[in-house]
């Protein structure tokens, strides 16, 4: 019996050293371009998602979409990114104007600011967010268009991305 224990021990700490793992991973990327790219192409695609509605779903890209940011950042991006979601799901399915709200980041490319010392500036070129309200048979009736980094509050004109060992990953700054 204490050898089961010990084994069964041994797996659960195994197995926590692999979340563990898989935590400080994330989604980071190889350079400071490719993890906002990366952060940007998920989050167009869960605001497209048709089921953001289920709280599962919402909880789901919400952990995706912290992935992004650096390990010691995530708890903290993750009830962000949830509470963003929540209030997208509540603003499109009851807009001001029309019956549905749409909402894409386009941009032209990402290059890179400023680097040093494992920290880097990335500017997402012409970055905007493209809001677009329909009637209810998906006619347009309305499109707003805003600068990304004005909207994310950046007053330096970039992102700021760190580098954890030898990926990069989205910072508060």
């Amino acid at each position: 019996m204490p050898r089961l224990f010990l084994v069964l021990v041994l797996l659960l700490l195994s197995g926590c050293v692999t979340v563990a793992e898989q935590e400080v991973a994330g989604a980071g990327a190889s350079s400071p371009q490719a993890v906002v790219e990366s952060f940007i192409e998920d989050l167009n695609t869960a605001l497209a998602e048709e089921n953001l509605t289920d709280p599962e779903v919402r909880r789901s890209w919400a952990e995706r979409l912290a992935s992004h940011f650096a390990p010691s950042e995530r708890v903290d991006q993750r009830n962000a990114m949830s509470q963003m979601l929540l209030n997208f799901v509540t603003t499109s399915n009851q807009p001001v104007v029309g019956s549905r709200v749409t909402l894409t980041i386009t941009y032209s490319y990402v290059e890179i600011l400023s680097r040093e010392e494992g920290r880097a500036l990335v500017n997402v070129v012409d970055g905007t967010f493209v809001l677009v309200f329909l009637d209810a048979e998906g006619n347009v009736l309305r499109e707003r268009t805003s600068d990304l980094t004005g909207v994310l509050g950046q007053t330096s004109g970039g992102l700021p991305v760190i580098q954890v060992g030898s990926s990069w990953y989205m910072t508060e700054g």
